[in-house]
């Protein structure tokens, strides 16, 4: 979450609401000195307030972009096969980045998630096993994250060459806004699939 950029805007916002009131008394001052009607003062006036107003709308929009709130977490997913019976799709989204999803090796292996319904997707983090071998960490590679509204709707989001390294947290932003219910993972080829963790951040709607 980006508060830094929204306390700022916010302090602009304050130091503009005292410049126009400042203002706006100075030239009150100004025209009963000059016996002026005051529709000079009126007009100078209004074109602060507009400039008031886009600052407001400017703030309105970089806090609907810039917080985000974290919507996978505990939310039903799904994988291609689970290695050994255990190591199942929940495990990338139970907040625990020393529990994994596992599948057998196969080809295209995938994890996908529900969020439950449509949100602003804004970033995905893959967060790689922490420990095993090195060639371990490496089989997290040409890898697919795919989204989309439905099953039969997805497209791609973005693509990692890899390989990646044990430990690796890997941050993806989509290349353009996508407003999806699914989020998946799929390796091109043969290989196992697991990952420790999957976090997707979505524009906070909850005040909407």
């Amino acid at each position: 979450m980006n508060y830094i950029s929204v306390f700022i805007n916010a302090i602009v916002v304050a130091l503009m609401a005292i410049y126009v009131y400042q203002n706006e008394r100075r030239m009150e001052e100004i025209a009963a000195k000059h016996n002026q009607t005051g529709n000079i003062t009126t007009a100078i006036l209004n074109r602060h307030s507009d400039i008031l107003q886009e600052i407001l709308e400017a703030v309105r929009r970089d806090y609907s972009i810039n917080i985000l709130r974290e919507v996978a977490y505990g939310k039903p997913a799904e994988q291609s096969s689970v290695y050994g019976g255990v190591a199942s799709a929940s495990r990338a989204v139970d907040g625990n980045v020393n529990t994994i999803m596992h599948t057998n090796i196969q080809h295209s292996p995938y994890w996908m998630v529900d969020l439950g319904k449509t949100y602003q997707i804004k970033r995905i983090e893959i967060f790689n096993v922490n420990g095993g071998a090195k060639s371990t960490g490496e089989r997290l590679h040409d890898l697919d994250i795919t989204v989309g509204p439905s099953h039969n709707k997805m497209h791609l989001c973005a693509h990692y060459v890899g390989p990646a390294q044990i430990g690796s947290h890997l941050l993806f932003e989509c290349l353009h806004d996508e407003n999806a219910r699914y989020v998946k993972l799929m390796i091109q080829g043969t290989e196992y699939l697991h990952v420790a963790e999957v976090k997707i951040y979505a524009v906070d709607d909850r005040s909407s």
